[in-house]
């Protein structure tokens, strides 16, 4: 059984409740704690009990132990929270839920997953490949239960860890047997000041790493390759460098180059942890993908649908509008600093454009400077767009089309998150697959 002995009779604050700091809550509760909880964007929650609900400028600074803080909220840098200002004033440590889980130590291998696209997608495939190997392993951290709750498979078993560039700038107590950065794109910049600063948090993994212990790396990536070779200067070397094969065994339902990439490192991640060709390949058979990832909806003679709603950045978007032809493409919401960034080089297999939300008319200008021969469709949100798109007169052609729902934009502007729009998305589809009769 694990413990935090340390934590007895301390008194520790939590900054944010979201997700993460309930998780925090729930395991603190269970020692001899007193406890402060402040969240800046929601109110007192009934039934908060063992805890003491009040803004952090009232806490007893001087008698803290701990604050544990919610991935987002900014330690340092320009705009930096003020309660981060304060715990530096006072010496105060400031770690996430994720540094709880660790200060328990557990006794199971600890891998570490970063990067900016297909974290998810690589924590569920080694998942799925030691669980059919019958490998006792967790999924923690930015996917999946909050790692300070999940539980320590022992000493024969492993710990995944998806760690965004948040939480590798709050997690002090990081050590892992094995780690990778699978690429590197700007991103979450209204966080981190400037894309250096968010790439240096990233390559806070490979400080993580114990002495010896192997990094994977993403060949293919440019950017990626440039930043480490100021950890390889520093005498750095244990990197296994993958590229993508296309010799090598693909999972049905993953399409795009970038998810040979991911196979082929969630492939050597087992290796290193003992598992031999045959006993991982097998695996790929009946593995299946997360939604809203490359997801297909539907697929005929005439139609392939796919809801990439977690393409929330260009670079994601990207990758998809490389991986499929004759492209209905829909994109839009909440855009990012660069906007439609990268998929504006992309842009030779698509047919027609529907751009909706927030970001419409930028991305519009964005698509026009690098071609105007795309015929652009514009509506406020996604039902109307697709509602257009099942209008269209091309929709019954010979070819086969492709409805690619790949936003490269955030969903805050209409939706709580891009898991309700990408299911409202597949609704709305299959409501006009339905209606039209074309499911045959």
């Amino acid at each position: 059984m694990l413990s935090l002995k340390n934590y007895n009779n301390k008194k520790i604050g939590i900054l944010g409740f979201g997700k993460s700091g309930r998780a925090a809550f729930s395991l603190l509760t269970k020692f001899n704690n007193k406890l402060y909880i402040y969240d800046d964007h929601i109110k007192k929650p009934k039934n908060i009990k063992k805890a003491i609900w009040k803004h952090y400028k009232d806490w007893d600074w001087e008698n803290l132990y701990r604050i544990i803080i919610s991935p987002g909220i900014k330690i340092d840098g320009d705009k930096i929270h003020q309660c981060a200002t304060l715990a530096k004033k006072n010496n105060i440590t400031l770690i996430n839920e994720i540094n709880l889980f660790l200060e328990q130590k557990p006794k199971a291998k600890i891998i570490g997953i970063t990067g900016t696209n297909g974290k998810s997608t690589l924590v569920s495939l080694i998942s799925h490949i030691l669980t059919q190997n019958k490998i006792k392993n967790s999924i923690g951290g930015n996917f999946g239960t909050p790692a300070s709750l999940i539980s320590d498979p022992g000493d024969n078993g492993v710990i995944i860890l998806e760690l965004s560039s948040y939480q590798l700038l709050t997690t002090p107590n990081l050590k892992l047997d094995l780690a990778t950065i699978i690429n590197i794109t700007p991103d979450h910049l209204d966080y981190h000041d400037n894309f250096d600063s968010y790439v240096k948090a990233k390559m806070n993994i490979i400080k993580s790493l114990k002495k010896k212990e192997k990094l994977i790396i993403n060949n293919e990536d440019k950017p990626l390759k440039r930043y480490l070779k100021a950890y390889k200067n520093n005498k750095y070397n244990n990197v296994i460098f993958v590229e993508s094969n296309n010799n090598f065994p693909k999972i049905k339902n993953l399409p795009g180059k970038h998810n040979r990439i991911i196979t082929q490192v969630a492939y050597t991640f087992c290796n290193l942890l003992g598992l031999n060709d045959k006993d991982i390949k097998k695996t790929f058979k009946n593995f299946q993908p997360l939604p809203h990832r490359l997801e297909i909806v539907f697929n005929s003679k005439k139609f392939l649908i796919i809801n990439d709603s977690k393409a929330t950045n260009g670079e994601s978007t990207a990758v998809a509008l490389e991986s499929f032809k004759n492209i209905f493409w829909i994109a839009g919401g909440l855009s990012k600093q660069d906007g439609i960034g990268k998929a504006a080089e992309k842009l030779v297999n698509i047919k027609h454009v529907w751009l909706i939300g927030n970001s419409r008319n930028l991305f519009e200008k964005q698509i026009l400077k690098v071609s105007s021969k795309i015929p652009i469709n514009k509506f406020n949100n996604l039902h109307d767009a697709i509602f257009s798109i099942f209008k269209h007169k091309e929709i019954f052609n010979k070819n086969k089309i492709t409805i690619l729902f790949s936003p490269a934009a955030a969903s805050f502007d209409q939706f709580k998150n891009f898991e309700e729009r990408g299911n409202f998305f597949k609704k709305i589809v299959m409501k006009h697959i339905k209606e039209k009769d074309l499911v045959c």
